[in-house]
């Protein structure tokens, strides 16, 4: 049988986010078991101990995965943190059994059963993605794809949610690729490590459906969710919760509320939530051209 693991990479300031994303994951698999991974950017000891507390008031287990940020991603260049960077090192500790690896960012939820990616044919390939929003306006995404070395005309994925055939990640050093390919054109990535995934797997990667990764400008077109990455600045668990995202401040709420990480989720004022409504309908109204053109393109997928 197959052996399977989600992970998550966090530091300290994301650790509850992260947590509730692979809680979300074990409440949506009825399938063979699969182990729980937090790669732990530079935590402290008791910082650990608090993941090891909140696996156990949910009854499930999650390996921590130390992680020290090597010297070369402290010394990265503009936007790069050593937090953004850890998930090009996780090759390193990812134990040796693992064959299968769900990647989730720590921004995101599943939110319905996930069991078919665990058992999904990635029909010879090292990695299963789905597009990123970038890819319903043809300019935009070609101009990036030149701009970091891809090749022309081809599809650009979104890194919040990543299914690889680890198996092959490791036999084929993809990961050792991707930090060289860091370390020769950084400068040329605006979005941090994104960029040198899809270099690295340009056009070698199996397209899925969005419902896999709706992310928060595919929401009106993903009739059925069943991964909710929450792109942009806004999250969730912050006061300043977007509109379409209200209702998932719940989930939050609710896993955390009996650990000393409570106070990470902040409700809106009543103020609050009416100037996010209206934010909402004005960016409804003021982008019908750019939300035709992302139906358009996320619905033919």
């Amino acid at each position: 049988m197959q052996q399977s693991a989600v992970i998550v990479c966090s530091d300290v300031n994301m650790l509850p986010a992260a947590c509730c994303t692979l809680l979300s994951v074990k409440r949506n698999l009825s399938g063979p078991a699969v182990e729980f991974l937090l790669l732990g950017i530079d935590l402290k000891p008791n910082e650990i101990a608090e993941v090891g507390n909140f696996a156990r008031l949910h009854d499930m287990a999650i390996r921590v995965l130390p992680y020290n940020t090597p010297d070369t991603a402290l010394q990265a260049r503009g936007r790069w943190s050593g937090a953004t960077l850890a998930r090009l090192y996780m090759d390193l500790h990812i134990p040796d059994h693992i064959e299968r690896l769900l990647y989730l960012d720590a921004d995101v939820l599943a939110v319905a059963p996930v069991d078919d990616l665990f058992a999904m044919d990635l029909q010879g390939k090292a990695l299963a993605a789905i597009d990123d929003y970038v890819m319903a306006f043809p300019q935009k995404a070609g101009a990036r794809q030149r701009k970091i070395g891809m090749g022309e005309g081809g599809r650009y994925f979104n890194a919040g949610v990543l299914l690889f055939d680890w198996s092959a990640c490791r036999s084929r050093g993809l990961f050792a690729r991707t930090r060289e390919i860091f370390e020769e054109r950084s400068h040329l990535f605006e979005n941090n490590d994104q960029d040198a995934l899809n270099v690295t797997f340009d056009g070698d990667w199996l397209v899925l459906d969005p419902r896999w990764n709706t992310q928060t400008g595919l929401l009106p077109f993903v009739g059925r969710p069943a991964i909710i990455h929450f792109t942009g600045r806004k999250k969730p668990w912050q006061a300043t919760v977007p509109w379409v995202h209200r209702r998932m401040a719940k989930h939050y709420i609710e896993d955390l509320s009996n650990t000393p990480w409570a106070s990470f989720c902040r409700q809106p004022s009543m103020t609050g939530r009416v100037a996010g409504f209206l934010s909402h309908l004005g960016k409804r109204i003021g982008g019908l051209t750019r939300l035709a053109r992302t139906r358009a393109y996320f619905s033919n997928s």
